[in-house]
């Protein structure tokens, strides 16, 4: 999953986004720093959301060329097993917060797009890369 990620220049993937029917995600929003290790997170559970909400540009792997604000908490508490197994909780706060929030949505079934406030926004950036909204938008 790293590999595919990589490959693709995003920062976090997410198991179903290729066709892997488990719950894990991969992220690395450190990617040019060699030196920081990626989160592998199994069974990832947000367990506490901030108060605060903030509004940031988010794209993803999966609409490539779309991104559009999306309005998340900015702070997360969450559970997780590691790659090795172990169960950990961590927060998580700024991109990393975001970025944990939106792969999370894939295992839900839930793309950024759905989260869109603004219908008119979301037509024009899709039409722009060649999409509609239904090609898109989730059944859930």
């Amino acid at each position: 999953m790293l590999q595919s990620m990589y490959a693709a220049k995003g920062i976090g993937l997410a198991a179903p986004q290729i066709g892997i029917n488990k719950e894990l995600l991969v992220i690395d929003v450190n990617f040019e720093d060699s030196a920081a290790e990626p989160l592998i997170l199994i069974n990832p559970e947000i367990t506490d959301f901030g108060t605060t909400l903030n509004s940031y540009e988010e794209g993803c792997l999966s609409i490539p060329g779309v991104y559009l604000n999306v309005v998340r908490p900015s702070t997360i508490k969450l559970k997780f097993r590691d790659e090795m197994g172990r169960p950990r909780k961590m927060k998580a706060d700024g991109l990393l917060a975001r970025c944990i929030q939106h792969e999370m949505d894939h295992l839900n079934g839930i793309l950024f797009v759905d989260r869109v406030t603004s219908k008119d926004d979301l037509n024009k950036e899709l039409l722009k890369e060649g999409f509609s909204e239904n090609d898109v938008i989730s059944v859930n």
